[in-house]
This record gives C-alpha cells, sequence and structure tokens, in this order.
C-alpha cells in the first residue's frame, strides 16, 4: 500500500489541477459581454458597457463606465472603418495615416510594430496625447478584411493604460470580420 500511495497522491493532484484550470476558464468566459453587429464581433468586459461612437467611420464603441468624465469614458475602445477611397492596401494605408500624424499634433510615438491576428497581417501604433488636459495612451491596431480597412483604437489615461492592458487585449484577441 505505501508503493501505491505516491501514485494516488499524483493523480489526485492532477485531478485537482485539471478541474480548477476548468472553473478559471469558465469564470473568465462569463467575465465578458459580445459584441455582433454589421459583420463586427469582439468580447468585452462584462464591466463595461456601448459607448456613443462619436468618431468619422465609427462602428462600434465600448467603455469603462468607472471612467466617465464629462459624459465620455475615459477608458475605452473604438471600432473604425477607414475611409480607403484611393483603396490602398492594409500597410499602405498605416503608413499614409502616420506619414504626419506625429508632426505638430501633440501625440508622440510609443512604438510600433505588426503582428498576425485571425491568420492576417496587423499593424500597430501606440502613443500618447494631450486632449483637453487628459494625459492618454493610444493602441492603434489596423487590420483589413477584403477592400475593408478596421482600426480597434484602445485609449486610457496614462496612469491607467497599463492597468487596462488585459481589456484591451480581450478585444483584439476576440476581434472577427464576417
Amino acid at each position: 500500500m505505501n508503493r501505491n500511495l505516491p501514485i494516488i497522491l499524483m493523480a489526485t493532484l492532477f485531478m485537482v489541477v485539471l478541474v480548477s484550470g476548468c472553473i478559471t476558464n469558465d469564470e473568465k468566459a462569463n467575465q465578458s459581454n459580445n459584441y455582433t453587429k454589421g459583420g463586427v464581433f469582439f468580447q468585452y468586459p462584462h464591466s463595461w458597457g456601448l459607448a456613443k461612437v462619436n468618431s468619422t467611420g465609427g462602428v462600434a464603441a465600448v467603455g469603462d463606465p468607472q471612467t466617465v468624465v464629462n459624459g465620455k469614458p475615459t477608458t475605452s475602445v473604438v471600432i473604425q472603418k477607414y475611409n480607403n477611397t484611393n483603396y490602398y492596401n492594409l500597410q499602405t494605408a498605416y503608413e499614409q495615416n502616420y506619414a504626419k500624424f506625429f508632426n505638430n499634433t501633440g501625440k508622440t510615438k510609443v512604438s510600433v510594430g505588426n503582428f498576425t491576428l485571425n491568420n492576417a497581417k496587423a499593424y500597430e501604433t501606440v502613443y500618447t496625447s494631450s486632449e483637453s488636459g487628459n494625459n492618454k495612451k493610444y493602441r492603434a491596431v489596423w487590420l483589413q478584411k477584403g477592400g475593408n480597412i478596421y482600426v480597434i483604437l484602445c485609449g486610457a489615461k496614462v496612469e491607467d493604460y497599463n492597468a487596462q492592458k488585459a481589456n484591451f487585449d480581450l478585444v483584439i484577441n476576440t476581434f472577427r470580420l464576417s
């Protein structure tokens, strides 16, 4: 019996780890809402709500109601459809947009890069800006499906940005176009 005790303990420990992993995944699934409209799908934090889309080409917006100042959330994600009247490919549209974006605008580039999202190339720019006395940090992710280019613009006050990164990643990593 003493020889079997380590095996039984290991099997019990394995089962506990397996079950706790399932609970964690179920809890995470219950902590988000789904947005599905106009061929756009993404998940966003359960504590957030839909926000009014004020931007040109705006498709959807969600925000953290705990950060509302003057009727607008300071932490939000806005989905925009890029006005691609010149029929640029994704890389050209992205480069054209940022060619003069940081010239005399009060915006400061933090980083640029690219990655794969939904088996397609995506470009991103992280930058800071001061709007109406609020210092904010943004992450703009650009992607294309067919002739349509979309921008996922995540933003928060500079001091809140790192704490919101997981929420921004939720929206970006679940973003789908149909």
